[in-house]
């Protein structure tokens, strides 16, 4: 493989780290003619390649130093998101707790919390707040996908059906 070919798929890589791991679309961004089967295919080449393996293990540590985080720590957080309970938002008459109330395991769920105070002559008569919680199933999907949930249906796909005959001619020719 030339440096030339090396820098490309190195950007093919680049751009699967950033695209959330879509190889296809991170393939199609260096090569943009390239139609998805052949992207797909592609890209699992790429990945295959040792020099290509051994600069997205170093992506992968240079990423979790930077942050400070392990993989543990990540399947720590999507399984605390992944299993949250709404009830530990709320208290026993379902007015929303204040946050310092809420359990840090539900916090971690907690996307966005908006509130808005409702105004008469500057007195306040009415409060409304939103909780935008994580979505469960983007957290279980990724966790099953760091735990190896989906290895069946990947391995499935890697293989060629492809079933060959041989028929004897018996000297018929």
């Amino acid at each position: 493989m030339t440096d030339k070919t090396f820098e490309k798929y190195k950007a093919v890589i680049d751009e699967w780290f950033v695209n959330g791991f879509n190889g296809v679309k991170a393939y199609q961004k260096i090569y943009p003619k390239s139609k998805d089967k052949s992207a797909e295919a592609n890209f699992r080449k790429i990945l295959a390649i040792a020099r290509i393996e051994e600069f997205v293990k170093e992506k992968r540590e240079a990423i979790a130093e930077a942050n400070k985080i392990t993989i543990d720590e990540c399947v720590s957080l999507l399984t605390s998101m992944a299993r949250f309970d709404i009830a530990d938002c709320y208290d026993e008459d379902g007015v929303l707790k204040p946050i310092h109330e809420i359990p840090k395991e539900t916090r971690l769920a907690i996307e966005a919390l908006d509130s808005d105070e409702i105004f008469i002559d500057s007195m306040v008569v009415g409060r409304t707040k939103k909780l935008k919680t994580s979505n469960r199933r983007s957290n279980v999907v990724e966790l099953l996908k760091v735990l190896g949930g989906y290895e069946k249906d990947n391995n499935q796909k890697k293989q060629d059906n492809i079933v060959v005959f041989r028929i004897p001619d018996n000297g018929r020719g």
